[in-house]
Protein backbone atom coordinates (compact mmCIF):
# COMPACT_ATOMS: atom_id res chain seq x y z
CA UNK A 1 0.00 0.00 0.00
CA UNK A 2 1.76 3.06 -0.83
CA UNK A 3 0.01 5.81 1.54
CA UNK A 4 2.67 8.75 0.92
CA UNK A 5 0.17 10.53 -1.28
CA UNK A 6 -2.76 11.25 1.19
CA UNK A 7 -0.28 12.85 3.43
CA UNK A 8 1.19 15.43 0.83
CA UNK A 9 -2.38 17.09 0.55
CA UNK A 10 -1.47 18.71 3.42
CA UNK A 11 -3.91 22.12 3.78
CA UNK A 12 -1.52 24.33 1.40
CA UNK A 13 -2.11 28.43 1.18
CA UNK A 14 -3.64 27.59 -2.13
CA UNK A 15 -6.49 24.90 -0.88
CA UNK A 16 -6.99 27.58 1.94
CA UNK A 17 -9.42 29.72 -0.36
CA UNK A 18 -11.65 27.55 -2.01
CA UNK A 19 -12.26 25.95 1.54
CA UNK A 20 -13.37 29.21 2.83
CA UNK A 21 -15.33 29.97 0.04
CA UNK A 22 -16.80 26.51 0.68
CA UNK A 23 -18.06 27.24 4.66
CA UNK A 24 -19.35 30.78 3.31
CA UNK A 25 -21.33 28.63 0.00
CA UNK A 26 -22.61 26.48 3.20
CA UNK A 27 -23.74 29.11 5.00
CA UNK A 28 -20.99 29.58 7.62
CA UNK A 29 -21.34 25.31 8.66
CA UNK A 30 -17.64 24.28 9.18
CA UNK A 31 -18.54 20.86 9.56
CA UNK A 32 -20.25 20.87 5.82
CA UNK A 33 -17.29 22.54 4.40
CA UNK A 34 -14.81 20.10 5.44
CA UNK A 35 -16.90 17.58 4.34
CA UNK A 36 -16.91 18.96 0.52
CA UNK A 37 -13.48 19.51 0.52
CA UNK A 38 -12.87 15.93 1.82
CA UNK A 39 -15.02 15.10 -1.10
CA UNK A 40 -13.55 16.94 -3.76
CA UNK A 41 -9.74 15.91 -2.49
CA UNK A 42 -10.37 12.45 -2.33
CA UNK A 43 -9.89 12.29 1.07
CA UNK A 44 -10.77 9.77 3.61
CA UNK A 45 -13.19 11.08 6.61
CA UNK A 46 -11.35 12.18 9.60
CA UNK A 47 -7.63 12.69 7.69
CA UNK A 48 -8.25 16.44 7.20
CA UNK A 49 -7.56 18.88 6.43
CA UNK A 50 -8.22 20.60 10.07
CA UNK A 51 -10.82 20.49 12.63
CA UNK A 52 -14.15 22.46 12.20
CA UNK A 53 -13.10 24.31 15.44
CA UNK A 54 -9.70 25.08 13.37
CA UNK A 55 -11.66 26.18 10.25
CA UNK A 56 -13.80 28.46 12.38
CA UNK A 57 -10.62 29.89 13.75
CA UNK A 58 -9.21 30.34 10.35
CA UNK A 59 -12.40 32.29 9.17
CA UNK A 60 -12.25 34.48 11.86
CA UNK A 61 -8.42 35.49 11.66
CA UNK A 62 -9.05 35.83 7.72
CA UNK A 63 -11.98 38.24 8.16
CA UNK A 64 -10.23 40.15 10.77
CA UNK A 65 -6.80 40.66 8.60
CA UNK A 66 -7.71 39.45 5.07
CA UNK A 67 -4.70 37.02 5.06
CA UNK A 68 -4.48 33.61 5.40
CA UNK A 69 -1.03 33.78 6.28
CA UNK A 70 0.65 32.58 9.68
CA UNK A 71 3.06 34.93 11.91
CA UNK A 72 6.42 33.23 12.43
CA UNK A 73 6.25 32.16 15.74
CA UNK A 74 2.59 31.58 16.12
CA UNK A 75 0.60 28.52 15.89
CA UNK A 76 1.59 24.85 15.02
CA UNK A 77 4.42 24.87 12.46
CA UNK A 78 3.34 22.50 9.23
CA UNK A 79 5.23 19.42 8.88
CA UNK A 80 7.99 19.59 5.80
CA UNK A 81 7.11 17.38 3.32
CA UNK A 82 10.08 15.35 3.29
CA UNK A 83 9.17 14.46 6.49
CA UNK A 84 6.15 13.17 5.02
CA UNK A 85 7.65 11.32 2.63
CA UNK A 86 10.45 9.60 5.15
CA UNK A 87 7.68 8.23 7.71
CA UNK A 88 5.74 6.70 4.63
CA UNK A 89 8.62 5.09 3.32
CA UNK A 90 9.47 3.66 6.89
CA UNK A 91 5.95 3.11 7.33
CA UNK A 92 5.53 0.95 3.80
CA UNK A 93 9.43 -0.84 4.54
CA UNK A 94 7.92 -2.10 7.96
CA UNK A 95 4.76 -3.60 6.00
CA UNK A 96 7.11 -4.89 3.02
CA UNK A 97 9.12 -6.97 6.15
CA UNK A 98 6.05 -8.89 7.31
CA UNK A 99 5.96 -6.72 10.65
CA UNK A 100 2.77 -6.41 11.67
CA UNK A 101 2.38 -3.61 13.77
CA UNK A 102 5.31 -0.66 14.27
CA UNK A 103 5.73 2.22 16.93
CA UNK A 104 5.97 5.74 16.30
CA UNK A 105 8.64 5.39 18.50
CA UNK A 106 10.95 3.53 16.28
CA UNK A 107 10.35 5.28 13.57
CA UNK A 108 11.22 8.60 15.22
CA UNK A 109 15.07 6.45 16.36
CA UNK A 110 15.51 5.47 12.75
CA UNK A 111 14.43 8.91 10.91
CA UNK A 112 16.27 10.85 14.06
CA UNK A 113 12.42 12.87 14.25
CA UNK A 114 10.67 13.68 17.50
CA UNK A 115 7.86 11.05 18.63
CA UNK A 116 5.37 13.52 18.45
CA UNK A 117 5.70 14.57 14.87
CA UNK A 118 5.78 11.06 13.69
CA UNK A 119 2.69 10.50 15.95
CA UNK A 120 1.09 13.37 13.93
CA UNK A 121 2.17 12.37 10.23
CA UNK A 122 0.62 8.54 11.17
CA UNK A 123 -2.25 10.01 12.28
CA UNK A 124 -2.88 11.24 9.21
CA UNK A 125 -1.52 8.36 6.78
CA UNK A 126 -3.25 5.77 8.37
CA UNK A 127 -6.41 7.33 9.35
CA UNK A 128 -5.57 5.54 12.87
CA UNK A 129 -7.76 5.23 16.08
CA UNK A 130 -6.48 4.10 19.50
CA UNK A 131 -7.37 0.64 20.12
CA UNK A 132 -7.87 -0.92 23.27
CA UNK A 133 -4.94 -3.46 25.03
CA UNK A 134 -5.98 -6.69 25.64
CA UNK A 135 -3.75 -7.60 28.91
CA UNK A 136 -3.59 -11.57 29.49
CA UNK A 137 -1.24 -13.16 32.09
CA UNK A 138 2.30 -14.19 31.03
CA UNK A 139 2.70 -17.92 30.26
CA UNK A 140 5.78 -20.20 31.53
CA UNK A 141 6.84 -22.13 28.65
CA UNK A 142 5.95 -25.05 31.40
CA UNK A 143 2.68 -23.89 31.71
CA UNK A 144 1.80 -24.73 28.08
CA UNK A 145 1.35 -28.55 28.28
CA UNK A 146 -0.07 -28.00 31.69
CA UNK A 147 -2.90 -25.95 30.25
CA UNK A 148 -3.38 -28.61 27.02
CA UNK A 149 -3.00 -31.23 29.13
CA UNK A 150 -6.07 -30.02 31.76
CA UNK A 151 -7.92 -29.00 28.61
CA UNK A 152 -7.96 -32.65 27.05
CA UNK A 153 -9.03 -34.01 30.41
CA UNK A 154 -11.46 -31.40 31.16
CA UNK A 155 -13.31 -32.09 27.22
CA UNK A 156 -12.74 -35.97 28.05
CA UNK A 157 -14.62 -35.93 31.21
CA UNK A 158 -17.80 -34.20 29.52
CA UNK A 159 -17.56 -37.44 26.96
CA UNK A 160 -18.09 -39.64 30.04
CA UNK A 161 -20.66 -37.20 31.81
CA UNK A 162 -22.45 -34.44 29.70
CA UNK A 163 -23.43 -32.60 32.96
CA UNK A 164 -20.00 -32.41 35.04
CA UNK A 165 -19.08 -28.88 33.81
CA UNK A 166 -22.79 -27.52 34.64
CA UNK A 167 -21.98 -28.78 37.97
CA UNK A 168 -18.46 -26.93 38.39
CA UNK A 169 -18.99 -24.13 40.83
CA UNK A 170 -16.19 -21.36 39.83
CA UNK A 171 -14.62 -19.61 42.57
CA UNK A 172 -12.74 -16.30 42.99
CA UNK A 173 -11.93 -12.74 44.98
CA UNK A 174 -11.52 -9.67 43.77
CA UNK A 175 -10.63 -6.46 45.05
CA UNK A 176 -13.70 -3.51 44.61
CA UNK A 177 -11.68 -0.11 45.44
CA UNK A 178 -14.36 2.84 46.10
CA UNK A 179 -11.87 5.36 44.08
CA UNK A 180 -10.28 5.18 41.19
CA UNK A 181 -7.07 5.99 39.84
CA UNK A 182 -6.97 9.95 39.13
CA UNK A 183 -4.93 10.31 35.85
CA UNK A 184 -3.40 13.49 36.62
CA UNK A 185 -2.63 14.99 33.37
CA UNK A 186 -6.45 15.52 33.10
CA UNK A 187 -6.37 17.83 35.47
CA UNK A 188 -5.46 21.50 35.43
CA UNK A 189 -5.84 24.50 37.79
CA UNK A 190 -6.73 27.77 35.44
CA UNK A 191 -5.16 30.84 36.64
CA UNK A 192 -3.16 33.94 36.04
CA UNK A 193 -0.55 33.22 38.42
CA UNK A 194 0.51 29.60 39.46
CA UNK A 195 -1.29 28.58 42.67
CA UNK A 196 1.14 25.48 43.69
CA UNK A 197 -1.77 23.75 44.44
CA UNK A 198 -1.17 20.25 46.56
CA UNK A 199 -3.81 17.92 46.77
CA UNK A 200 -3.79 15.40 49.78
CA UNK A 201 -4.60 11.67 48.93
CA UNK A 202 -4.52 8.51 50.90
CA UNK A 203 -1.67 6.18 49.94
CA UNK A 204 -4.36 3.27 49.51
CA UNK A 205 -7.82 3.94 48.12
CA UNK A 206 -10.77 2.33 50.36
CA UNK A 207 -11.81 -0.61 48.82
CA UNK A 208 -13.66 -4.02 49.83
CA UNK A 209 -12.56 -8.06 48.86
CA UNK A 210 -15.14 -9.73 47.39
CA UNK A 211 -16.07 -13.34 46.83
CA UNK A 212 -18.38 -15.12 44.19
CA UNK A 213 -19.25 -18.56 43.47
CA UNK A 214 -21.10 -19.23 39.96
CA UNK A 215 -22.58 -22.52 38.43
CA UNK A 216 -24.54 -22.74 35.13
CA UNK A 217 -27.83 -21.81 36.91
CA UNK A 218 -27.11 -20.31 40.21
CA UNK A 219 -24.38 -17.90 41.91
CA UNK A 220 -24.00 -17.64 45.06
CA UNK A 221 -22.09 -14.59 47.27
CA UNK A 222 -21.36 -11.27 47.16
CA UNK A 223 -19.24 -12.72 50.62
CA UNK A 224 -17.25 -10.33 52.17
CA UNK A 225 -13.77 -10.11 53.44
CA UNK A 226 -13.51 -7.98 56.40
CA UNK A 227 -13.83 -7.65 60.46
CA UNK A 228 -15.60 -5.80 62.59
CA UNK A 229 -13.68 -2.87 63.95
CA UNK A 230 -14.41 0.08 66.59
CA UNK A 231 -15.90 2.50 63.52
CA UNK A 232 -17.78 -0.79 61.89
CA UNK A 233 -16.82 -3.55 59.44
CA UNK A 234 -12.56 -2.85 57.90
CA UNK A 235 -11.92 -4.80 54.22
CA UNK A 236 -9.06 -7.46 55.71
CA UNK A 237 -6.61 -9.51 53.84
CA UNK A 238 -7.10 -12.83 52.38
CA UNK A 239 -5.56 -15.62 54.17
CA UNK A 240 -5.96 -19.12 54.84
CA UNK A 241 -7.76 -18.89 58.42
CA UNK A 242 -10.19 -16.35 56.93
CA UNK A 243 -10.99 -18.66 53.45
CA UNK A 244 -11.56 -21.28 55.28
CA UNK A 245 -13.89 -19.50 57.82
CA UNK A 246 -16.01 -18.16 54.98
CA UNK A 247 -16.18 -21.73 53.70
CA UNK A 248 -17.17 -23.05 56.60
CA UNK A 249 -19.67 -20.23 57.74
CA UNK A 250 -21.00 -18.95 54.32
CA UNK A 251 -20.28 -20.83 51.26
CA UNK A 252 -20.95 -24.72 52.42
CA UNK A 253 -24.30 -23.66 54.19
CA UNK A 254 -25.41 -21.94 51.38
CA UNK A 255 -24.83 -24.80 48.96
CA UNK A 256 -26.84 -26.59 51.72
CA UNK A 257 -29.64 -24.67 51.37
CA UNK A 258 -29.13 -25.30 47.51
CA UNK A 259 -29.18 -29.22 48.16
CA UNK A 260 -26.49 -29.70 46.07
CA UNK A 261 -23.42 -30.27 47.53
CA UNK A 262 -23.09 -33.77 46.75
CA UNK A 263 -23.02 -33.00 43.46
CA UNK A 264 -21.08 -29.60 43.35
CA UNK A 265 -17.09 -29.96 41.54
CA UNK A 266 -15.76 -26.98 43.31
CA UNK A 267 -13.03 -25.12 41.45
CA UNK A 268 -10.21 -22.34 42.90
CA UNK A 269 -7.18 -21.10 41.43
CA UNK A 270 -3.80 -21.64 43.04
CA UNK A 271 -3.68 -18.76 45.30
CA UNK A 272 -1.58 -19.29 48.44
CA UNK A 273 -4.58 -18.73 50.90
CA UNK A 274 -6.22 -20.98 48.28
CA UNK A 275 -4.50 -24.52 49.71
CA UNK A 276 -3.66 -23.22 53.48
CA UNK A 277 -3.83 -26.81 55.54
CA UNK A 278 -7.47 -25.72 57.01
CA UNK A 279 -8.59 -25.12 53.60
CA UNK A 280 -7.76 -28.16 52.22
CA UNK A 281 -9.27 -30.31 55.53
CA UNK A 282 -13.05 -28.37 54.75
CA UNK A 283 -12.79 -28.79 51.30
CA UNK A 284 -11.79 -32.65 51.40
CA UNK A 285 -14.64 -32.94 54.19
CA UNK A 286 -17.21 -31.72 52.15
CA UNK A 287 -16.43 -32.44 48.78
CA UNK A 288 -13.51 -35.26 48.64
CA UNK A 289 -10.53 -35.22 45.85
CA UNK A 290 -12.73 -36.72 43.48
CA UNK A 291 -14.86 -33.23 43.09
CA UNK A 292 -12.14 -30.42 43.93
CA UNK A 293 -10.40 -28.69 41.04
CA UNK A 294 -7.77 -27.10 42.83
CA UNK A 295 -3.67 -26.87 43.13
CA UNK A 296 -2.49 -29.97 45.47
CA UNK A 297 -5.35 -31.78 44.49
CA UNK A 298 -5.31 -35.02 41.86
CA UNK A 299 -7.27 -32.74 39.14
CA UNK A 300 -5.05 -28.97 39.89
CA UNK A 301 -6.25 -25.95 37.79
CA UNK A 302 -3.88 -24.81 35.60
CA UNK A 303 -1.45 -21.74 37.10
CA UNK A 304 -1.83 -18.58 35.41
CA UNK A 305 -5.00 -19.04 33.48
CA UNK A 306 -7.64 -16.24 34.65
CA UNK A 307 -8.67 -16.52 31.00
CA UNK A 308 -10.33 -20.03 31.27
CA UNK A 309 -12.51 -19.33 34.17
CA UNK A 310 -15.86 -17.48 34.47
CA UNK A 311 -14.92 -14.96 37.32
CA UNK A 312 -12.52 -13.66 35.76
CA UNK A 313 -13.09 -13.41 32.81
CA UNK A 314 -16.62 -11.85 32.50
CA UNK A 315 -18.16 -11.56 35.99
CA UNK A 316 -15.83 -9.28 37.88
CA UNK A 317 -15.85 -7.22 34.65
CA UNK A 318 -19.68 -7.22 34.35
CA UNK A 319 -20.15 -5.93 37.96
CA UNK A 320 -17.59 -3.46 37.88
CA UNK A 321 -19.26 -1.67 34.76
CA UNK A 322 -22.52 -1.57 36.37
CA UNK A 323 -21.03 -0.84 39.66
CA UNK A 324 -19.06 1.88 38.84
CA UNK A 325 -21.75 3.83 36.52
CA UNK A 326 -22.44 6.09 38.81
CA UNK A 327 -20.26 8.25 41.71
CA UNK A 328 -19.94 5.64 44.64
CA UNK A 329 -20.35 7.87 48.12
CA UNK A 330 -18.72 5.04 50.64
CA UNK A 331 -18.03 1.49 51.13
CA UNK A 332 -21.37 0.45 52.50
CA UNK A 333 -22.76 1.93 49.23
CA UNK A 334 -20.58 -0.17 47.11
CA UNK A 335 -21.30 -3.19 49.00
CA UNK A 336 -25.01 -2.67 48.23
CA UNK A 337 -24.31 -2.45 44.74
CA UNK A 338 -22.35 -5.92 44.16
CA UNK A 339 -24.82 -7.46 46.51
CA UNK A 340 -27.61 -5.69 44.20
CA UNK A 341 -26.04 -6.89 40.21
CA UNK A 342 -24.90 -10.24 41.49
CA UNK A 343 -28.73 -11.08 42.30
CA UNK A 344 -29.61 -9.43 39.05
CA UNK A 345 -27.54 -12.01 37.45
CA UNK A 346 -29.94 -14.40 35.36
CA UNK A 347 -29.33 -17.94 35.09
CA UNK A 348 -29.87 -17.76 31.35
CA UNK A 349 -26.63 -15.60 31.31
CA UNK A 350 -24.83 -17.90 33.70
CA UNK A 351 -25.60 -20.88 31.53
CA UNK A 352 -24.05 -18.94 28.46
CA UNK A 353 -21.04 -17.82 30.58
CA UNK A 354 -20.12 -21.16 31.50
CA UNK A 355 -20.76 -22.60 28.12
CA UNK A 356 -18.53 -20.06 27.05
CA UNK A 357 -15.86 -20.81 29.56
CA UNK A 358 -16.08 -24.70 28.04
CA UNK A 359 -15.43 -23.28 24.80
CA UNK A 360 -12.68 -21.47 25.45
CA UNK A 361 -11.06 -24.52 26.76
CA UNK A 362 -11.33 -26.38 23.38
CA UNK A 363 -9.62 -23.69 21.83
CA UNK A 364 -6.87 -24.05 24.51
CA UNK A 365 -6.79 -27.84 23.77
CA UNK A 366 -6.92 -26.87 19.26
CA UNK A 367 -3.61 -24.25 20.53
CA UNK A 368 -1.77 -26.26 22.35
CA UNK A 369 -2.65 -24.73 25.73
CA UNK A 370 -1.16 -21.04 24.18
CA UNK A 371 -2.98 -17.75 24.93
CA UNK A 372 -6.57 -17.94 23.05
CA UNK A 373 -7.87 -14.14 22.75
CA UNK A 374 -6.87 -13.48 19.07
CA UNK A 375 -8.63 -16.61 17.86
CA UNK A 376 -11.54 -15.28 20.23
CA UNK A 377 -11.19 -11.70 18.97
CA UNK A 378 -11.35 -13.36 15.26
CA UNK A 379 -14.37 -14.92 15.59
CA UNK A 380 -15.69 -11.83 16.94
CA UNK A 381 -15.13 -9.88 14.10
CA UNK A 382 -16.24 -12.41 11.97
Amino acid sequence: MFVSQQLAMGLSMKDRAPLVKLFYKNGDYAEAALKTFRVLKGMKKGCGPMSAKALRSMIKKFEATGSFAVKSGRGRKAVALTSVEDVATALEEESNSGVQTCSARGIGRTLDMPVSTVNKILRNILHCYPYKITHVQQLLPADLPIRHTFALEFLARMEVDNEWPWNILWTDEAHFYLNGVVNTQNCRIWATENPFACVSIPLHSAKVTVWCGMTASFIIGPFFFEEVGPAGPVTCTVNGQRYACLLRNQVIPTLQQHACVDRIIFMQDGAPPHIAKPVKQVLKTHFGDDRIISRHFPRAWPPRSPDLTPCDFWLWGYLKNHVFSGPVANLAELKARITQHVHNVTPETLRSVVEHAVYRLKLVEENGGQHIEHVLRKCRDN
